[in-house]
């Protein structure tokens, strides 16, 4: 697999990542403000009012991801004064994953240490109003969630009833384009109908030569779509052109750049719902936001990384589910005996062996895989993917040299917050730089502690990332 991507960067040039978060402090968990500079007697007008504008209403605000904690009006806020300066002493709100050490990403959300002192002094004091006249507005513009043009709507014309027999279950959905000529995908966004069993969408282009296989596999087994589990199920080539995963928002791509759609092609969506919470017919919808007609756009390409994922049990769990045999029997009787075979495929792929990998335990795992790039190209986003064992996610340029560059640092995973991350400047990759991708788990988080290898299931674990680059 890694050989086939290579070769693919070589022949078009093209690369993609997920949602970053960027503190001033290395470890987001933790906030050292003993030496922030704080107001004296913080109000709620004249110092949270204009902070919580700036940082936390993208979210909570009516209609958006948070709205049923609304931070628009004082009552709300005075409320939850205490629960706000914890939150935030914390780093758990707002949501940005990435640590201070990523580059710089666009619509950085994170708060500063002398904001974060300056909510706990105000919770500390009693959370005074202050006056309505002390307010005045941020000088910084608040992040705004990107509104998508809707020019087409994706949507499933019955609704989609998972597979009673699964707790894992992958479905595509195939989608005609209503376009006579072509056009650029420069935004989308995917919206969930059960959030309760959306574990995540991909959102796939294929070519007319997909058709045949198409009409084979929709209804095969009498529901509307076909099962897929670790791709599209299809003969055809396809390429990952939009990504959802729970926190993640809609997606604008850079100014004036975009996939191309060409009238004949297709669109697949392929679903992961998890039924361990829900089990109940689905109607997610993807809108998509097309160029203008005489508009001139640059093409991006969107590249797959993975990496090998070799988890042991936690210390002092034995039996027969800690050998990694039975793991690889399991993984293959749920999704295909293709999946018994492809850990081994991920290690030679990368160069590895079993014996990389001695030292991993199940309270520290890690997997990861070096792409060297073989030609020069232009990076404008990243993203990520684990589960719910994930620990810390990184994608990092040059790792072995004198200079090695942190493209994207996210130290404490939260499979509940995911997102592509925009970089604040296109990252400039040459001919022989490495990009190296690493994910550490914490098997002590599962319920059920076994030896996990890469599955399709969300008790499984994956190492999952994308470069979304410039075509040349």
């Amino acid at each position: 697999m890694r050989n086939m991507i290579l070769i693919a960067l070589i022949l078009l040039l093209g690369v993609t990542i997920i949602w970053a978060h960027g503190n001033d402090n290395d470890d987001p968990d933790h906030h050292d403000t003993s030496d922030a500079i704080i107001p004296e007697n913080p109000t709620y007008y004249e110092h949270v009012k204009p902070l919580l504008e700036l940082h936390c209403l993208t979210c909570h605000t009516e209609g958006q991801l948070a709205g049923d904690i609304p931070l628009t009006d004082p009552e709300t806020v005075l409320k939850g004064s205490s629960d706000i300066a914890f939150n935030a002493s914390i780093g758990y709100m707002p949501p940005w994953m990435p640590s201070g050490l990523s580059l710089p990403i666009q619509h950085d959300r994170s708060l500063s240490d002398t904001e974060i002192a300056t909510l706990v002094a105000w919770s500390d004091l009693g959370a005074p109003l202050g006056e309505p006249e002390d307010y005045i507005p941020p000088e910084a513009t608040a992040y705004q969630v990107p509104e998508i043009r809707a020019d087409l709507t994706l949507q499933l014309e019955e609704p989609y009833i998972p597979d009673e027999t699964k707790l894992d279950d992958y479905r595509c959905f195939a989608f005609s384009l209503d376009i006579d000529r072509p056009r650029y995908l420069t935004g989308y966004e995917f919206i969930p109908d059960v959030t309760e069993m959306a574990h995540h969408g991909i959102v796939y282009r294929v070519n007319k030569s997909a058709q045949s296989s198409i009409e084979k596999r929709n209804y095969e087994d009498d529901r509307i779509g076909w099962s897929c589990y670790g791709g599209i199920g299809l003969s055809a080539s396809s390429e990952m052109i939009g990504t959802w995963a729970p926190g993640a928002l809609p997606t604008n791509y850079p100014e004036d750049t975009g996939f191309l759609l060409e009238p004949d092609d297709m669109i697949i969506v392929q679903m992961h719902y998890n039924l361990s919470n829900a089990r109940q017919p689905d109607e997610t919808k993807v809108t998509l936001q097309l160029s203008d007609e005489d508009a001139s756009i640059a093409e991006l390409r969107t590249y797959q990384l993975v990496a090998p994922v070799e988890i042991p049990c936690p210390t002092g769990i034995d039996g027969t589910q800690c050998d990694r045999l039975s793991s690889l029997d399991r993984v293959a009787r749920l999704y295909g005996q293709e999946f018994h075979y492809f850990p081994d495929s991920l290690l030679r792929d990368c160069n590895q062996t079993l014996d990389d990998y001695a030292d991993n335990t199940g309270e520290n795992a890690t997997g990861y895989c070096d792409y060297p790039i073989p030609a020069p190209i232009t990076v404008y986003s990243a993203f990520g993917h684990m589960h719910e064992l994930g620990a810390s996610f990184q994608l990092e340029l040059n790792p072995d040299s004198d200079e090695p560059v942190m493209m994207l640092d996210i130290p404490n995973w939260d499979f509940h917050w995911q997102d592509t991350y925009q970089f604040a400047e296109p990252v400039q990759l040459k001919r022989g730089d490495v990009v190296r991708m690493t994910c550490t788990w914490d098997n002590t988080l599962s319920e059920d502690p076994r030896y996990v290898v890469w599955g399709e299931g969300t008790s499984d674990e994956m190492c999952f990332g994308a470069i979304i680059i410039l075509r040349p």
